[in-house]
Order: structure tokens, then C-alpha cells, then sequence
């Protein structure tokens, strides 16, 4: 194939530029799937789930011991009364009644109270727990945070790269004429569709040619492209 000077320098600028740009783009999958980040949305999901669960256990515990605060108000008003029965009362018959009913309250009040000492002390740990529990859930949610701007970062540097080389890629295409590109699109598809020889070694492919392959490469016209015998990748002389 036919191409001149410029031509075959665009056509190897245009092979530095795609490789770049596949470099790019294999970068942002990189990033966008980051095990980094994997891990830290899994470690934020499992965190979220203790937070409510510990969050859960406070609220119910919370709640319990505030019904076992009424229990005992109730008591305590039923023995006040109790009590005023007992002072204001005339009959024996009903002193002694009241005094049992005033003893069954008094048990009545101490475990209730017993039982109230045991849920403010479960509850005081599940307080805790879910202290621990939100800290850690903080802590997991601004490292995901500050791992993600980070990664958007370094996105946004890889798209504006990936831009510049799109533009200079566009400049180099116009150089190279219709036939030469649409074999070098073709080869691209599946293999690096330009090199050069190095020290007798096709830079695309990476195996050594035999001397008469060299030979017959250099004895080629300026303006005619070589071929790679092995890989059939563009030569730039």
C-alpha cells in the first residue's frame, strides 16, 4: 500500500493514540469496579444492618423500660390510696384487708423495680452497642465517600486525557488515506496494527525477522508501506 512520509508518521502517531485511549478505557473499568470500593459498600451494607439492628434493640428496650415506669406510677398511686383507706378507716375488717392488699403492692413494687433496675442496665449496654455501631457506620461511610471522590478524580483526569487524545487522534486520521485506514481499523480489532524494526524485531508482534525479511523491507520504495511477514501489522520505516 501507497502512503507518504506524513502518512506513515500519522499512521504510527495514530497507533501510540489508540493504544493510549484502550489504556484509558481498560483504567476507568478498573476504577469503576475497584475491589476497593466493592469491599467498602459491602462492609457499609453489613454495617448498616448492625446499626439498625443495635438501633432496634435500644428503641425496644427504651420503650420497655418506660412501660415498667408506669407499672410502678401505678403501683405507687394504688398504695398512696391504700394507704389513705387505711388511715381513714374504721374497720378492723377492712384495715386488715387493705394492710394485705398494701402488702401485695409493696412485692408488686419490688419487683417491678427489680425488673426495671435489669432493663436501664441492658439497656445502658445496647446504648453502647449502638454508639459503636454508628461510629463505625460513620467511619465506613466517609472513607466510601472520600474513596469515591477520589475515584471520580482520577475519572475525570482519564476523560479529559481521553478527550485530548480523541481530538489529536482526528488530526492524525485526516493524514492517512482511505485504503491504509480501513486495513489498519481492521487489524486493530485483534493486534497493535503498527510498528516498526527494531534491531531486526517487529515492535508490534515482538518476533525477529530473518535478514532477507529486513532486506526486502528496506529495498521497498519511500512512499510503499512494509508488512510485518508474521503478524502482518504496518512497518514504519
Amino acid at each position: 500500500m501507497q502512503l507518504d512520509k506524513a502518512g506513515q508518521a500519522a499512521l504510527l502517531k495514530l497507533s501510540e493514540i489508540d493504544l493510549g485511549i484502550t489504556k484509558i478505557k481498560a483504567q476507568l473499568v478498573q476504577l469503576v469496579e475497584s475491589k476497593e470500593l466493592a469491599d467498602l459498600q459491602a462492609k457499609l451494607t453489613v454495617s448498616s444492618g448492625e446499626l439498625l439492628t443495635a438501633r432496634t434493640e435500644a428503641e425496644r428496650l427504651s420503650l420497655m423500660v418506660r412501660r415498667s415506669e408506669e407499672d410502678i406510677r401505678l403501683v405507687e398511686e394504688r398504695l398512696a390510696r391504700d394507704t389513705e383507706r387505711l388511715n381513714t378507716t374504721s374497720s378492723p375488717k377492712d384495715a386488715q384487708a387493705i394492710e394485705r392488699e398494701i402488702e401485695s403492692l409493696k412485692k408488686r413494687m419490688s419487683d417491678l423495680e427489680d425488673v426495671e433496675l435489669n432493663l436501664l442496665s441492658e439497656l445502658e449496654a445496647s446504648e453502647l452497642v449502638l454508639a459503636e455501631a454508628t461510629s463505625a457506620r460513620e467511619a465506613l461511610n466517609n472513607s466510601l465517600t472520600e474513596l469515591q471522590n477520589d475515584i471520580q478524580s482520577k475519572v475525570d483526569v482519564l476523560k479529559a486525557e481521553g478527550r485530548k487524545l480523541m481530538a489529536d487522534r482526528q488530526i492524525v486520521v485526516e493524514k492517512i488515506t482511505p485504503e491504509v485506514l480501513e486495513q489498519y481499523q481492521r487489524l486493530s480489532t485483534r493486534q497493535i496494527a503498527v510498528g516498526q524494526v527494531d534491531d531486526r524485531g517487529c515492535t508490534a508482534c515482538r518476533m525477529n525477522l530473518t535478514v532477507g525479511a529486513v532486506e526486502n523491507i528496506n529495498s521497498l520504495p519511500e512512499n510503499e508501506l512494509a508488512i510485518c511477514p508474521d503478524c502482518q501489522a504496518f512497518l514504519v520505516r
